[in-house]
C-alpha cells in the first residue's frame, strides 16, 4: 500500500512493492479526522497529517512517540519521573491540550489528559495515524485544544489475514527487552467482520542516572531497570447486523522515580503488596457502540453510546491499578451518549448536527481509608465519590463549490462550572498546482473533576476553562507530479492557561495567564525513480503578552522546548532490501535550573521566579532502518532499526517548571523485528 499524505505532514515517501506511486495519487486519499466526513486532503479544513503502515515499516518507527516526533511542530518533554508528554508549536500541550484517541475512542486520562507517549503505544498496533496540528474542540470538545491524534488499528477494510511480529530490543549495553504482537482480521456471512490487535512488550527507558531536583535531588539509577515499562493491549472492531462495536483494553505498568530513590527497590509500606512501591500502572478500558440509520437517501441518523473506565497515572507512593488509593488508584468512569444527523444536501453541501451528554464518575480513598476528594465549597469536607454531567451540542456546515470549499461550525458544552463555546471557520481553494487554506478556530480545555475535587491539590478556588485561539494560513504547491511543498503560518493564543503550581510544598492548579506563539511549518517531499524522501521544519517564538512563567528570562524562547526543529529522511530500495536513514534536529534549549527550581516560593506565586536557566546545545539524532522483505522468498520480513545511532545526549526538559528535569533519555536503541504475514 502506498503511503498516505495530508496537509503539512512528515512527508515520508516510500515505494510500493511493485510500483512507484504518483504523489497526486497519494493526495487523493480521503481523511475524516477534520470533520468526521470523508474528504480529500486538500479539502479538509484543518492542518492534517496521515502516517500509514507503509511509513512505519519503511522508517522503522517502534512507537507512537517516534511517529509524532517526525512531524513538524511536535516534540516531547518531561512531566515528573519518566512521564513524557507532548509539546506542540512551542507550547506545552501535555497539560490537557492534546486529545489522544484509539479508533475514535478517547484514551487520554480522564483526570488530566496527560498521556505518556514513551513505551506505551507500540507501532505494531498501528495501521494508520491521523493528526490535527491545531484546534479540534469544535468537533471533539475537551482536551482537543492544540492537537488531535487518532491511532487507527487494523480494520477489515485494510485487508483480511494478518501478521505476527516478534521484537527484540537492546538499550545501550546490557539492557534487553522485547515484545510480541498479533494483528488479524476476517469477514463473516451477512456482512459481519472482526478485527483484533493484541500485544505485549517491555520497554526500558534509559540507562543513564536521573537526578530529580524535586525537593531532595535524589538519584534514581535508571540502569537498574526501575524505569522499565510493560504494555499490553487488546483492541478490536466487531461489525454485525449494521452495528459497529469498537473496544479497547490497554494497560501500562512502569516505575515512577519522583523522590523515590530506586523506585520499585524501595521499602514497602504496610498494606501494599511487594514490588509496587514507586511503580505506576494505568488501565484504559472502553467500548463504543454505533448503529447508523438511513432515513432517506442522503439523510443518516447515527446514535452512539460509549463507556470508558480509566485509572489515572500513578504518583509515588500510591501505585496500584484498581487499588482505590488517592490519585494513582482512583477509579474513574465516563458514560457518554450522543446522536448526530448527517445530511448530504443536493447543492454539494453537508450538514452535521449532534447532541449528547457524558457523566464523569470518580471514586477515591487514601491509604487510611478516608475520602480522597474534597468539597470545594467546604474544603474540610472529605468525599469518597463525586459525579457530574456535561451536556453538549455541535453543528457543522461544509460547502464545496468547484475549487473553493467553506466550513462553518462550532460546539457548545455546559458542565458544573459553566458553559463554553468553540467556533470554527475555514476557506480552502485549489487552482491547478496551487492550493491554499485560511483557517480560524477556537478551542477549550474545561477543568476536570479530578482537578476540581481531588485532595492531591491544595484548593485555590474554582478554575475557569482554558481558551485556545488559532489562526492558520497554508500555502501548497505541486512543482511536478513527484515533488510537492507546503508552508503553514500559524498564530496560537492560550488564555486562562491551566497549569501546575507549588507553594510551601503544596501542589495546586490555577489559571496562570497567557501562553502565545507565532511560527511557521514547512514541508517538502519527493518521490523519484530510485529515491524518495522528506524534509520538514518548524519554528515557534513567543507572542506578545505571554506570561513570563512559560518563557526564558529574556522572554525570547519558550522554556524546555526547541524553537527550531527539523526532520530529514530518505528511502532507497536495493531489490528486496530497503535502506532508510533519517535525522532529527533540535535547536538549543533553555530550562530552569535546579537552584531556581528549589528556591523559596512566596505565597500565591507562580512557582519560583524564573531567573536562572541552564543552556542545552543543539542536537542531531541519527536513525537508521534496514528492511529485508520476503526473506528467502518466504513472504516474511526482517527489520533492523537503530535509534540515535551516535548515542547523542538529548535529555527531556520540563517546559513550565524545571524541578523534574533534565531527564536522561534517547539512549542508543537497537531493535530487530521478524514479521510473519498470513
Amino acid at each position: 500500500m502506498p503511503i498516505r499524505l495530508t496537509l503539512l505532514p512528515l512527508f515520508s515517501l516510500a515505494l510500493a512493492a511493485q510500483e512507484i506511486p504518483d504523489l497526486q495519487e497519494l493526495r487523493a486519499i480521503k481523511v475524516s479526522i477534520a470533520t468526521r466526513l470523508e474528504q480529500s486532503q486538500e479539502e479538509a479544513p484543518s492542518v492534517v497529517s496521515v502516517i500509514t503502515r507503509t511509513d512505519i515499516e519503511r522508517y522503522g518507527w517502534r512507537e507512537l512517540a517516534d511517529i509524532l516526533r517526525a512531524l513538524p511542530g511536535f516534540d516531547f518533554a518531561n512531566d515528573g519521573g519518566v512521564l513524557t508528554g507532548l509539546s506542540a508549536r512551542g507550547i506545552w500541550a501535555h497539560e490537557g491540550k492534546a486529545l489522544l484517541m484509539v479508533d475514535g475512542i478517547c484514551v487520554s486520562p480522564l483526570h488530566n489528559a496527560n498521556a505518556n507517549y514513551y513505551g506505551s503505544y507500540p507501532s505494531e498496533m498501528i495501521e494508520r495515524v491521523e493528526v490535527i496540528r491545531g484546534p479540534g474542540s469544535a468537533m471533539y470538545g475537551q482536551f482537543a485544544g492544540m492537537a488531535v491524534i487518532n491511532v487507527i488499528t487494523h480494520q477489515v477494510d485494510d485487508g483480511e489475514g494478518g501478521r505476527f511480529t516478534l521484537r527484540g530490543d537492546t538499550l545501550g549495553a546490557g539492557t534487553h527487552a522485547g515484545g510480541g504482537y498479533l494483528t488479524a482480521a476476517a469477514r463473516f456471512p451477512q456482512e459481519g467482520s472482526l478485527a483484533l490487535n493484541v500485544g505485549y512488550q517491555t520497554s526500558p527507558f534509559s540507562r543513564q542516572p536521573y537526578v530529580d531536583t524535586f525537593f531532595t535531588g535524589s538519584v534514581s539509577p535508571q540502569e537498574k531497570g526501575n524505569t522499565r515499562r510493560e504494555t499490553q493491549y487488546l483492541v478490536g472492531d466487531l461489525k454485525a447486523l449494521g452495528t459497529s462495536i469498537h473496544f479497547v483494553r490497554h494497560e501500562f505498568r512502569g516505575a515512577q522515580v519522583d523522590n523515590s530513590g530506586e523506585g520499585i527497590h524501595d521499602p514497602i509500606p504496610p498494606g501494599l503488596p511487594p514490588g509496587l512501591i514507586g511503580s505506576g500502572s494505568r488501565n484504559v478500558q472502553a467500548v463504543q457502540i454505533a448503529h447508523p440509520f438511513t432515513l432517506v437517501d442522503g439523510l443518516t441518523l447515527e446514535p452512539r453510546v460509549e463507556l470508558t473506565k480509566n485509572t489515572g497515572g500513578a504518583i509515588f507512593p500510591q501505585a496500584r491499578t484498581g487499588s482505590g488509593v488517592n490519585h494513582s488508584g482512583t477509579e474513574r468512569e465516563r458514560h457518554q451518549a450522543d446522536v448526530n444527523l448527517h445530511w448530504d444536501a443536493p447543492w454539494n453541501a453537508t450538514f452535521l448536527f449532534g447532541l449528547g451528554a457524558y457523566q464523569d464518575w470518580e471514586r477515591s480513598v487514601d491509604l487510611q481509608g478516608q475520602g480522597g476528594m474534597r468539597d470545594p465549597s467546604d474544603p474540610t469536607r472529605r468525599l469518597a465519590q463525586v459525579t457530574w454531567t456535561t451536556r453538549f451540542g455541535y453543528f457543522q456546515y461544509t460547502q464545496q463549490t468547484g475549487p473553493v470549499g467553506f466550513i462553518l461550525g462550532g460546539r457548545y458544552e455546559e458542565a458544573e462550572l459553566g458553559g463554553v463555546f468553540a467556533p470554527r471557520l475555514g476557506v480552502t481553494a485549489t487552482a491547478g498546482p496551487f492550493n491554499a487554506k485560511l483557517l480560524y478556530g477556537q478551542a477549550f480545555r474545561s477543568p476536570t473533576l479530578f482537578q476540581t475535587y481531588s485532595t492531591f491539590f491544595a484548593f485555590r478556588g474554582y478554575l475557569e476553562p482554558e481558551v485556545i485561539k488559532s489562526w492558520e494560513l497554508e500555502l501548497g504547491y505541486r512543482f511536478t507530479p513527484s515533488i510537492i511543498g507546503r508552508l503553514n503560518f500559524f498564530k496560537m493564543d492560550v488564555t486562562e492557561a491551566i497549569s501546575f503550581g507549588l507553594d510551601n510544598y503544596n501542589f495546586y492548579i490555577l489559571n496562570f495567564g497567557a501562553d502565545r506563539t507565532r511560527g511557521v511549518e514547512g514541508t517538502l517531499e519527493w518521490n523519484l525513480e530510485a529515491w524518495s524522501g522528506f524534509f520538514n521544519f518548524s519554528y515557534a517564538k513567543p507572542g506578545g503578552g505571554s506570561d513570563p512563567f512559560f518563557l526564558t528570562p529574556d522572554r525570547s524562547k519558550p522554556l524546555g522546548v526547541s524553537p527550531w526543529k527539523a526532520n530529514l529522511g530518505f528511502n532507497h530500495r536495493f531489490g528486496p532490501v530497503d535502506i532508510a536513514p533519517s535525522l532529527f534536529y533540535a535547536s538549543a534549549r533553555e530550562n530552569q535550573n535546579a537552584a531556581s527550581a528549589q528556591s523559596s516560593v512566596p505565597p500565591d506565586s507562580l512557582m519560583p521566579n524564573l531567573v536562572q536557566t541552564d543552556h542545552y546545545p543543539a542536537k542531531v539524532l541519527v536513525n537508521l532502518a534496514l528492511t529485508w522483505r520476503a526473506v528467502y522468498r518466504t513472504g516474511q520480513d526482517l527489520r533492523l532499526s537503530i535509534t540515535n545511532l551516535a548515542n547523542s545526549s538529548y535529555p527531556l526538559l520540563q517546559p513550565y517548571y524545571g524541578a523534574h528535569a533534565p531527564l536522561p533519555a534517547h539512549d542508543r536503541r537497537v531493535s530487530l523485528d521478524f514479521t510473519w504475514r498470513f
